[in-house]
Parts: structure tokens; sequence; C-alpha cells
């Protein structure tokens, strides 16, 4: 028992160590709760976001990103099928409930997925807001890296329509909320 605690010691060391001052291979400076590396692009380096209105899951209205331009937006790459988007959904469910409305919006990207499965997917966690359905993942493939191989992605969106962060894997509540913060606050 004490070795392992000793392995859990030296690690947390080692990763805060690391995760200290600018990382020389990202060129960023750590943001508080977000994994070390994972900064915002900078602004110059940013591309527009594809804006196509795709259905939401289960209704039959369309909506795009250019409905939410002048807000940054959290958009969640998923299936049903996807055991890491599960266990993902509640720290994105709780970020929504944290981050300000009306600077902040959230978007889910159903891919690849039958509807019926994605709208039980949708009411088991009680996803709090919109996705667009996308089963052949046009959409999501139009988004460098973008997949079925690679989800959950989550990427953010600044308040200009443009691709400020990428994340691929799961991502936590602290860190979806100090880059949609980080975002939000830039000028």
């Amino acid at each position: 028992m004490r070795l392992l605690g000793w392995l859990v010691a030296a690690g947390a060391l080692l990763l805060v160590s690391c995760g200290s001052g600018t990382s020389a291979a990202s060129g960023c400076e750590p943001l508080p709760g977000v994994r070390p590396g994972l900064c915002p692009i900078p602004v110059e380096e940013r591309v527009d976001a594809p804006v196509d209105r795709l259905r939401v899951v289960g209704e039959e209205r369309e909506q795009g990103l250019d409905d939410l331009v002048g807000r940054v937006v959290v958009l969640n790459f998923w299936a049903s099928w996807c055991g890491p988007c599960r266990v993902e959904q509640p720290d994105l469910n709780e970020a929504f409930e944290q981050l300000p409305d009306d600077e902040v919006a959230f978007l889910g990207v159903n891919i690849e997925d039958a509807e019926v499965n994605a709208l039980a997917h949708i009411r088991e966690f009680a996803i709090p807001y919109p996705s667009l359905y996308d089963p052949a993942n046009d959409y999501a493939s139009r988004f460098s890296g973008v997949g079925p191989r690679n989800i959950p992605s989550t990427l953010f969106i600044d308040r200009e329509g443009r691709v400020a962060v990428r994340v691929f894997g799961v991502i936590g509540t602290r860190e979806t909320t100090a880059l949609a913060a980080a975002i939000a606050d830039e000028d």
C-alpha cells in the first residue's frame, strides 16, 4: 500500500513539474484545470468552422453554427454506441449548467448513429442542449481530424465562428469550463 501511495505522489509531482510554465512544445501558457499543452489556437491561425445547417435530432427544425455567432460554442461530436462519449456526457451537462448561456452555447453533433438510438441517449443523459443529426458523418468530416474513430471530439468555436481549440477524447467539466472561459475572455 505504501508503494502505491509513493507512486501516486511521484506521478503527481511529475505532472505538476511538467505542466508548469509555458509548454515549449505547444507554445502556450497552461490554463488552470486543463491538461498541459491544451490551449487555444492563436487567433491568426484559426480557420472558419463549417456552418452547414443540419436537422436537430428528434426535431424537424434545422440549426447551424451561424445561429450561435457572437458566443463561444462547445461543439461535441458523439454517438450512442461510443463508450467514452457516455463517460463524458455527465461532465458536459455539468459544464453547460456552470457556463453563462449568453456567452457560451453547447451544440452536439451525433454521427454515424440511428436516430432512435441517438434519441434514447439524449433522454438517458438528459442532455440539455440540441444535437445535430449527421448519420453519414458528412458534416463531421469537414472538421479536420473528426470522425467515428476519434470520438468523442470537442471543438471550441470562438465568437467569430472559428475553431479555437480541438480536444480529441474525453473532456471533463473543469477543462470544458476553463477552455470556454479562456476563449470567451479573448478581446
